[in-house]
């Protein structure tokens, strides 16, 4: 099960690393949000069966799921460029109805994430699911500001689905950092 997860996240940071190397159009970051979609949905199917009698040998696939989203967000940053002309507005809608749904599922694996907190802490798994949140925050907020510097025209219903999702990452590092 570990070894087909693992195979699955590194296929994910290979394809959006050749995604990432043209992540200009708007089409290619639609197509990098729905991946990060995909890879979250994923993860929260993973973690929300976790019970106590599961937790302690499959616990740790939600620490690796952040990271792996982590790692495949940090490389689609890499590839912003300043030099981007902003999107027309048909394209900042198209940008805002994915960034909304993105932040829809992600805010219902935090949720979930949030809920599995006492089992995570019966096994000593809060340090690191706390430390890969907060790295994925990182790198989400940073994806965001791009994201928001693209679409100028729609930057404030953009701004508002990342506050909602800075809100729901808040109380999930509140909580693993208690």
């Amino acid at each position: 099960m570990k070894f087909f997860s693992t195979f699955l996240a590194a296929v994910f940071v290979a394809l959006l690393s050749v995604v990432g190397t043209m992540a200009q159009t708007s089409d290619q970051v639609i197509s990098a949000i729905q991946s990060f979609i995909t890879a979250s949905s994923n993860l929260n199917a993973e973690v929300t069966p976790l019970n106590a009698v599961t937790f302690a040998t499959m616990g740790f696939v939600i620490a690796d799921g952040f990271n792996n989203i982590t790692s495949a967000v940090n490389t689609f940053n890499a590839e912003f460029s300043p030099a981007t002309p902003a999107y027309p507005d048909d394209a900042a809608l198209a940008v805002v109805d994915v960034l909304t749904t993105f932040v829809e599922v992600h805010q219902d694996l935090l949720n979930v994430v949030i809920g599995k907190h006492s089992l995570a802490a019966m096994f000593g798994l809060t340090a690191p699911i706390a430390a890969a949140l907060r790295a994925l925050e990182a790198v989400v907020d940073t994806f965001a500001f791009a994201l928001i510097n693209l679409i100028p025209t729609e930057s404030g219903p953009a701004t508002e689905q990342v506050n909602a999702l800075s809100v729901t990452f808040a109380n999930a590092t509140t909580t693993y950092d208690s």
